[in-house]
């Protein structure tokens, strides 16, 4: 009788436990069904998502349940953001710890919060009122440092994100660093920044990487051209890491200095590449031969523009050094030996069109040697005074 009434017990023991936890189960199941089904059925309610180009994203953001819209069913895409709003969205969209706080605005306890995950720290802003716009640098820096990136340049934010896929051009080449953030476009950065987080490799625009590299340090070379000027091989101080802004602005022995405020790599072979538009027709465009003759450019012809915009801003010999409002670019490093019409090394390039006057080279994508070494430099146009130069990057190319 004893061994009966334990086994009785025991499985009735096992069922109730059993139909509790399956009970229990279905009760977890059901509510996180409705949770999701209230969460689908809000994204339906804004009329104003509907057909927006960031619906996807709104919809996801949503869902995860970061942000929401207004009392009244709308949820206002283009409203501008407050850089609190943008914390607030980025803290809870990554899921960081948020402790409340007995005083104090109501954005406190998520920029405390986002502080102690090293997303944002005081100063990261021109001021400390976290209730003005966010511009879209700001929004980059905050993304930047949520993934992890340490060291970072000032101004070099948007070329970190925009790398990485996480902040997209306004239009083609234009960044807009000063820009709106709207709701939207916060929403699209931080959904971004969630799947870059977990792994995924994102889209790039690669011509607002460009942009946001001529932002950062006044050039794009590494960006439109990097099979040339930042290869694989180019590691430690080569590449894009021997670029430094300080070296834009040289002087000579004298005092005389020079200012270089862009120097622009331009794809010919790319119609859309936004600073085609800074070149004239091919019919007005030509380039020095070995001969020493001019040939017209072509659409077959292989290569990228480099132009220099450069001048004398202080000029203590103004006999010595007469032309100030450029400068000559070299490039050196490649040994190849043209023939004819060939262009197998950097060449001076020539514009014919007044309205469109630009100084600069003609460099080949194929068809040349190196000695393994390329070095963009800069002189000074001299009349028997001292040439005054800078070497403003260096980087291995081995071909």
């Amino acid at each position: 009788m004893k061994k009966i009434s334990i086994s009785l017990l025991t499985a009735l023991s096992l069922f109730v436990g059993s139909f509790y936890l399956n009970t229990v189960e279905a009760a977890q199941e059901s509510n996180a069904d409705k949770m999701i089904e209230s969460r689908e059925r809000k994204t339906s309610h804004f009329a104003d998502i509907q057909g927006h180009w960031a619906q996807t994203a709104i919809q996801e953001a949503i869902q995860r349940g970061y942000v929401d819209g207004y009392p009244d069913k709308r949820f206002l895409p283009n409203k501008q953001v407050t850089r609190a709003e943008f914390i607030k969205m980025a803290v809870s969209a990554m899921n960081v710890e948020v402790s409340s706080l007995s005083s104090g605005s109501w954005y406190a306890p998520y920029v405390a919060a986002a502080e102690s995950a090293g997303i944002y720290k005081a100063g990261d802003f021109g001021n400390s009122n976290l209730t003005e716009r966010m511009t879209r640098e700001e929004m980059a820096k905050l993304a930047v440092k949520a993934l992890g990136y340490k060291n970072v340049e000032d101004k070099q934010w948007m070329y970190l994100a925009s790398k990485d896929g996480i902040i997209s051009g306004t239009a083609p080449g234009v960044i807009s660093p000063t820009g709106t953030t709207t709701r939207a476009q916060a929403i699209a950065v931080i959904e971004r920044l969630l799947q870059v987080k977990s792994g995924k490799a994102l889209p790039v625009d690669k011509y607002a990487v460009a942009a946001a590299e001529v932002y950062w340090h006044k050039t794009n070379i590494f960006s439109v051209a990097p099979e040339i000027f930042n290869g694989p091989d180019n590691k430690n101080n080569t590449g894009i890491k021997s670029w430094k802004v300080s070296n834009l602005k040289f002087e000579g022995k004298d005092g005389t200095t020079i200012q270089v405020e862009d120097l622009l790599a331009i794809d010919w072979n790319n119609p859309e590449d936004p600073y085609r538009k800074l070149l004239p027709t091919k019919s007005k465009l030509s380039y020095r031969t070995n001969s020493g003759d001019w040939a017209k450019f072509s659409d077959d012809l292989k290569c990228y523009v480099i132009i220099v915009n450069a001048r004398i801003v202080i000029n203590k010999n103004p006999k010595g050094y007469p032309i100030t409002d450029r400068v000559n670019l070299q490039i050196h490093g490649y040994n190849g030996v043209p023939t004819g019409n060939s262009l197998i090394a950097p060449s001076v390039i020539e514009s014919s069109d007044s309205s469109k006057k630009i100084y600069g080279l003609v460099i080949p994508k194929e068809k040349f040697s190196t000695d393994g070494s390329i070095r963009v430099s800069v002189e000074s146009i001299s009349a028997g005074a001292p040439i005054i130069s800078q070497v403003l990057s260096r980087s291995i190319l081995i071909r």
